[in-house]
């Protein structure tokens, strides 16, 4: 699975972007990755686009992260991840991660599109306008670095942060 990070500090909101098939192991070594993005502070929002991926994690590989969460909670502090999963099965296990870690500090919730999570997030812009200026990866041209220059703000790409 690829992915694509990017921290927008003026909203307090990570977005975090997924295409391919899902793998535990990279997953929780992206919740390690995110704690360490420069200008990470706890109550930091995250928003998981789930859109582009295309196998998702089995049941009990979400367990295992539900439980990986919860030990990696008091690093987020009391904030809000809203996932984006437009296929049934991701949306399903999306809601499974939601209802295994409802007594968490970080409260999740998942939604099938990113209006319907307009609101929730509470981040006072549409959660598409928000998507359009995070790349996906897929887009041509060449490269993240170049797509976000213009808004001087990092992202995660290849392996180091630009």
């Amino acid at each position: 699975m690829s992915h694509s990070v990017k921290l927008n500090e003026d909203l307090g909101v990570i977005v975090l972007r997924y295409r391919g098939s899902a793998d535990f192991a990279e997953i929780k070594n992206v919740f390690d990755e995110l704690v360490r993005i420069p200008g990470f502070k706890p109550g930091l929002k995250l928003i998981a686009d789930f859109r582009g991926a295309t196998e998702p994690l089995t049941d009990d590989e979400i367990r295992k992260l539900a439980d990986y969460a919860k030990s990696t909670d008091a690093n987020w502090g009391a904030t809000k991840w809203a996932f984006i999963a437009s296929k049934e099965i991701t949306f399903g296990l999306a809601r499974m991660f939601m209802a295994l870690t409802d007594d968490c500090q970080v409260t999740t919730h998942a939604f099938r599109n990113a209006k319907e999570a307009d609101d929730w997030l509470e981040l006072g812009i549409e959660m598409e306008k928000i998507l359009e200026q995070t790349p996906d990866g897929t887009s041509p041209g060449s490269g993240l670095k170049e797509m976000l220059a213009d808004e001087n703000k990092l992202i995660y790409s290849k392996g180091k942060w630009e």
